[in-house]
């Protein structure tokens, strides 16, 4: 009995492991040298990431901006990124689904979704963990890009 414990946790130590060490940094380090040569390709300071200046999640899409170079960089579920100056946005919009009877959870699925002028990629959504944080999005999003309708 003590054997089979010994082994079922020698089985599990490399994969918690793997799991909780070794792939999360591999992953942040691929991220940073993503936007490294982001950051060198435009002009623009991408790295260290600033949370204050990111909007998104990185398993999804994530959007930095770098409002000195009037730049933003847009990461795709942290495995390719693509650096556009602001006037790429055309219009953004925050979307949420609302569930009255929900007291805790009553806002769900919260989102901001960019309009560009690219004929390829049309919209960009960028997921908020919540509204207060969408609100306070749309007000950064307000002073970034004045110019912009919403």
């Amino acid at each position: 009995m003590t054997l089979l414990i010994l082994l079922a946790l020698g089985a599990a130590l490399p994969l918690f492991y793997w799991v909780w060490i070794w792939t999360p940094k591999r992953t942040r380090a691929r991220r940073e040298a993503l936007l490294q040569v982001q950051g060198r390709a435009s002009g623009a300071t991408f790295f260290p990431v600033d949370p204050r200046q990111a909007l998104g999640s990185w398993d999804e899409t994530c959007i930095l901006f770098d409002p000195d170079a009037r730049k933003a960089c847009i990461v795709v579920a942290d495995k390719a990124a693509r650096t556009v100056d602001f006037e790429y946005f055309r219009t953004w919009q925050l979307l949420w689904t609302e569930y009255p009877g929900n007291p805790v959870f009553r806002f769900q699925h919260l989102h901001f979704v960019f309009e560009t002028g690219d004929f390829d990629r049309p919209t960009i959504r960028a997921a908020v963990p919540s509204r207060s944080d969408g609100e306070a999005w749309n007000a950064k999003l307000s002073i970034l890009m004045p110019w912009m309708r919403r």
